[in-house]
């Protein structure tokens, strides 16, 4: 079956869901068993005929091998398995009017709405798809909004119906039927999505391209699919979507013209805004050190936002890492410092505030415990030596800790890891980025989190370990030279804490075994002597550990 021919299958697919679904309205206020019984035979012909086309689209797409016809291929099968659904749907519909005790109830909910929604979602269903259309595609997500209108309207009005006196039965038959028509509305926000999916060639939800279209309108930038290039780049764990937005050049080609091309980051609106905000003020304390803000797009419903960024042409220090540029990698990690160095003494504040590393690594603990239960939980002992879980040392050294008092606050980045600074040795430029969780606090709070990014990086070789330990000497060697100049005399004991919390809450981010049973070791053994320091009545300007501890093997 040629391509062709299968579009000319969909068409009909989709012909035969509309008939069903005028079927299921009329069969919603004319109860007639004879139409009951060919709407129950049209959709298992529909079913029969998905079958058919998904078997088709599959055996194509294998012959043809991964290209951007099978990506098509797989993006016709998905929406034909959507309409199968919706046909399902309109099927409960007539099953559910089976139980009312009148048909006459169904009356005063006008569900002629939904019907006139669905049925100009379904005419759309096949020009969006054949002509790759988004915008078609965006009215489709737009269907779904207006039956969620409907629902809610109904549903609210369903509720303050029950105990006036109507039949409780058949009211709650009625919010059944409602919800199925709800239901609907979400199967066409899934193939508006998938639309979308194969025009431009990147999963993208409905709500992020809106979100895109109008930031891109906001700088200027026209939103036309064809000519976009959508790439997702790099992202944390804080649900924010990343992506590079550029355009295709005569060739199709994806062009890197900094001029054109820019960052999409969407996500929680309060992610966004504070983000948004940290920009702006990091713009105003150190120019040029992160992106300069095109467009910020509100949330339209208080849930999500967005942000539109300039584009650094730059690669991350982990990439660089990884790629054996540790040279490279090393200038970038000075650079970085002697920045933050400079933002930490124009931002400083001479107040004392409590160290709270502990209460950090219990608000992750969970999600460490839930990858590697075996390390978190172990117990046991060896003669009259009891080894405790995670969570029992842990406990012990947060009592402890309640009497470390930071000397000092200063602005930090927030997540000052090796993934989230870009830079170009070329020309020595340095880009800070995803500072949402820049604030005032304790410097070493960066300090911990950078030199942990550096020695969880998933290498095994000796040598390639050894660097990694020789580069977070490096950098600890000049945070202790900055922690001398300004005269923070509980620096050690401050580090000890937040490179323990670092090494148990970075376990998130490893997948290996031997790798994550070394990181919990190491904060065991930091949470271990700081335990015994304290026990000893020994001030925390006298504590002290060995830095060998960011020497990490797993051959």
């Amino acid at each position: 079956m040629k391509g062709d021919d299968l579009e000319v299958f969909l068409k009909l697919l989709t012909t035969e869901v509309f008939q069903s679904a005028t079927d299921a309205r009329d069969l919603l206020f004319r109860r007639d068993p004879s139409k009951s019984r060919s709407l129950f035979n049209r959709v298992t012909y529909i079913s029969n005929q998905v079958a058919q086309l998904q078997k088709q689209a599959m055996e194509k797409a294998m012959r043809n091998g991964p290209n951007r016809e099978s990506l098509y291929l797989q993006g016709l099968s998905s929406v034909a398995s959507r309409l199968e659904r919706i046909s399902d749907l309109l099927l409960n519909l007539d099953r559910q009017a089976g139980y009312l005790t009148r048909i006459s109830v169904l009356y005063p909910y006008n569900l002629d709405e939904f019907f006139k929604e669905i049925l100009f979602g379904l005419e759309k269903i096949f020009p969006a798809f054949v002509q790759r259309d988004v915008g078609l595609a965006v009215k489709l997500g737009q269907v779904e909004e207006k039956l969620d209108s409907c629902y809610a309207n109904r549903f609210a009005r369903l509720i303050k119906e029950f105990g006036t006196g109507s039949s409780a039965d058949d009211l709650v038959t009625v919010i059944m039927i409602v919800h199925y028509l709800e239901r609907i509305g979400d199967i066409f926000l899934e193939i508006g999505e998938k639309i979308i999916y194969i025009s431009m060639g990147e999963k993208i939800k409905l709500e992020q391209y809106k979100a895109l279209g109008e930031g891109l309108k906001a700088t200027g930038e026209s939103m036309e699919p064809a000519s976009l290039d959508f790439r997702s780049i790099w992202g944390g764990r804080s649900g924010c979507r990343i992506g590079v937005i550029g355009h295709h050049d005569q060739n199709g080609e994806h062009s890197d013209q900094s001029d054109q091309t820019v960052v999409f980051k969407h996500g929680p609106a309060s992610k966004m805004t504070r983000e948004r905000d940290n920009l702006a003020l990091w713009e105003e304390i150190r120019p040029g050190l992160t992106p300069k803000v095109k467009a910020f797009i509100p949330a339209e419903a208080g849930n999500e936002a967005a942000l539109i960024m300039e584009f650094v042409n730059s690669r991350n220090l982990q990439a660089l890492l990884l790629d054996n540029a540790s040279d490279e990698a090393t200038q970038g990690i000075k650079a970085a410092f002697k920045a933050m160095f400079t933002l930490w003494r124009e931002t400083k504040i001479e107040k004392e505030v409590s160290s709270t590393f502990c209460r950090q690594t219990e608000d992750r603990l969970r999600e460490a415990t839930t990858l590697y239960p075996r390390l978190m939980r172990h117990q046991g002992s060896v003669g009259n030596w009891k080894l405790q879980s995670v969570a029992e040392v842990l406990a012990q050294a947060k009592a402890m800790e309640e009497s470390l008092k930071v000397p000092f606050t200063a602005r930090i980045h927030g997540d000052f890891n090796l993934s989230n600074l870009l830079f170009n040795p070329d020309n020595q430029k340095l880009t800070f980025v995803d500072i949402y969780r820049s604030r005032e606090t304790d410097y070493l709070q960066d300090v911990s989190v950078m030199l942990v990014s550096i020695v969880r990086l998933p290498v095994t070789t000796y040598q390639s370990r050894l660097r990694l330990y020789q580069v977070a000497r490096m950098a600890e060697s000049m945070v202790r030279a900055f922690a001398k100049e300004e005269n923070d005399e509980t620096y050690k004991a401050r580090l000890a804490f937040g490179l323990a919390r670092s090494f148990v809450t970075s376990t998130r981010f490893v997948l290996d075994d031997r790798l994550a049973e070394q990181m919990v070791s190491r904060a065991r053994y930091l949470w271990e002597k700081i335990i015994s320091h304290r026990s000893k009545n020994l001030g925390w300007a006298d504590f002290n550990f060995s830095l060998e501890i960011l020497e990490i093997y797993v051959d």
